[in-house]
């Protein structure tokens, strides 16, 4: 018996050493694994940021301190961009807010603010969006999730020229760039200007109205300004400072519409299209980016502004709507009173909208247009509602043929009080965490189906694309893409909330035994998710059938004992 078992034993071992010789590199069992390409949120080393100038208005000096400030603060997540200057040389810079440990690119949004010189309140609101993003990062969990996953943008000013004059200056009248003209053609520029004359802190305007009759009521004809003759030509006024209303400025609808071509207009569009150094600065920036929702910041109004066609009809209206319905969520319904939206129907419903005029050379109607951008609102952040009461009018004309009537509420009608800014920052932060969360992004997978490791191979994979947007969907189609750019399979866009789940069979453009392999999966607006591919080949034949061999020889390692001790002592 004891033979037997030694017998035994010595088949197995040397079954097992036949198995290990005759096995080579070629019985390898190739096997493809993917997975997705994470990046580590940043570590958080510095303390919340305020600003330097708190409670207060910035010139064009101090946002750039205020940049700086922010860029050496936390240069792992701040880009600084000058795109371009205005007419007078000033800096028009570009904030890029996103975790720099991921280079792919990514979904991107934007904020612009400060196309007319008097919405200053915009400039300070988009410093704090700045901020409120780095301060929030690492301890908001959502504010850290869109600043890893998004590019985020912000213009604070594009008309540094009209901050300087608005804040040093106190022209609170000022809209346009600063772009001279000679108005009165005395070979002098931008001399005469409107003045305080009296003395009281203010620029007065004065609304001239005609009577028609006894009873009837004035009609509006024109306004002056307060002044004094700067020049000493027995006028005033007549070479004031500003030219180019920065918002009629761009191509489409331009020389139509609510603009003018009247050099003293307040919507003057200049002589061409992108004749001015802040537009074309912005649009060769914006050329070179995808955006699917944008805010462009203004004051005067409480509104969401939408771009419209050339018969005043939204180019997405059911989408509008809808945003419209979302901002009455955040806001009292009158906050978009402009667009009748007064009352709510007892089916939920809100009462149709006035729209907007049609295209006039203005932002939002190119970025729709040119830029393929669904969603780019003007936002109106700002209305003094008690500089319109009937109260802050002094008739100083009434007679039977005309009525004059003064107007001293400038200062606050565009701004507040700069005592006011961080609590009307505070009423807006939720409008700015929407338009993170509107921001198109994807959550993909791709799962492996087949083995395929060769170049030129068939490989099958598995795929699931959702698109995380509530409002926006992809904008364009969705690509599979290579590490080198090749395109190896697409897609058409997802709609809002919407998912493909789908298996693909795409060609290997290499030899993944040789070498990993990087898919990027997304498109621009979306951004792209990087995936990648491996081949493994570690596993033999051998490799499978050792622990068979294992059980096996120690079964037999244990037979031998046991007869060892049970025959031994009586053979």
């Amino acid at each position: 018996m004891l033979s037997s078992a030694l017998v035994v034993l010595l088949l197995v071992s040397a079954f097992a050493l036949s198995v290990g010789a005759t096995t080579t590199s070629d019985d390898a069992i190739s096997t493809l694994a993917i997975e997705r390409v994470e990046t580590p949120s940043v570590d958080r080393t510095w303390s919340d940021i305020s600003p330097i100038y708190q409670d207060e208005w910035h010139d064009p000096a101090e946002v750039d301190e205020e940049i700086e400030l922010i860029h050496s603060t936390v240069p792992e997540l701040v880009d600084i961009e000058v795109i371009g200057e205005s007419y007078q040389g000033r800096n028009i810079t570009c904030i890029r807010i996103t975790n720099e440990l991921n280079t792919e690119q990514k979904a991107k949004t934007q904020v612009v603010a400060h196309h007319h010189a008097r919405e200053q309140i915009t400039v300070e609101l988009s410093l704090r969006f700045i901020i409120y993003l780095l301060n929030n990062y690492g301890e908001n969990e959502t504010i850290t999730e869109y600043v890893d996953t998004q590019e985020i943008y912000v213009i604070p000013t594009l008309n540094p020229d009209g901050l300087e004059r608005v804040v040093n200056e106190e022209d609170y009248w000022l809209r346009k760039n600063l772009r001279p003209y000679d108005d009165d053609g005395d070979g002098l520029f931008d001399e005469d200007p409107w003045d305080d004359a009296d003395g009281d802190g203010y620029v007065s305007g004065f609304d001239v109205y005609t009577k028609t009759g006894p009873g009837g009521a004035p009609e509006f004809q024109y306004t002056y300004y307060e002044g004094i003759d700067d020049d000493g030509d027995g006028l005033f006024n007549e070479d004031y400072i500003g030219l180019v209303d920065l918002n009629r400025n761009y191509a489409t609808g331009w020389g139509s519409g609510s603009s003018s071509s009247d050099v003293r207009s307040q919507v003057y569009r200049g002589p061409t299209a992108f004749s001015e150094p802040e537009t074309q600065a912005y649009r060769d920036w914006t050329n070179q980016h995808k955006f699917a929702m944008v805010y462009s910041l203004h004051s005067g109004i409480n509104c969401t502004y939408f771009p419209t066609d050339y018969y005043g009809n939204w180019y997405e209206g059911l989408l509008y709507n809808r945003v419209v319905q979302d901002f009455a969520t955040m806001y009292p319904v009158g906050f978009n009173e402009f667009y009748g939206f007064t009352a709510q129907t007892s089916s939920g419903q809100y009462d149709k909208p006035q729209l907007a005029s049609a295209p006039s050379g203005m932002w939002g109607a190119w970025m729709y247009v040119e830029r393929g951008t669904t969603l780019p609102i003007t936002f109106e952040v700002y209305h003094n509602g008690s500089a319109d009461a009937p109260s802050t009018y002094t008739d100083i004309v009434d007679n039977s043929t005309h009525l004059i009537q003064e107007w001293h509420e400038i200062y606050g009608y565009f701004t507040p009080d700069d005592a006011y800014i961080e609590n009307l920052w505070q009423y807006y932060i939720p409008a700015f965490d929407y338009l993170l969360e509107m921001t198109p992004r994807l959550d993909a997978t791709l799962g492996v189906a087949s083995d395929a490791t060769q170049q030129g191979a068939e490989m099958s994979l598995s795929v699931s694309i959702n698109c995380l947007s509530p409002r926006l969907g992809t904008e364009d189609g969705i690509e599979l893409r290579g590490e080198d750019g090749t395109l190896l399979h697409s897609w058409g866009a997802l709609d809002v909330r919407n998912s493909h789940i789908l298996p693909i069979t795409v060609t290997l453009p290499v030899n993944l035994n040789e070498t990993g392999y990087i898919l990027r999966l997304g498109n621009e607006y979306s951004g792209y998710t990087q995936f990648l591919l491996t081949s493994g080949t570690s596993s033999t034949t051998l490799d499978l059938l050792l622990p068979a061999i294992i059980i096996v020889t120690l079964v037999a390692v244990v037979i031998v004992v046991y007869y060892v001790k049970v025959y031994g002592k009586t053979h």
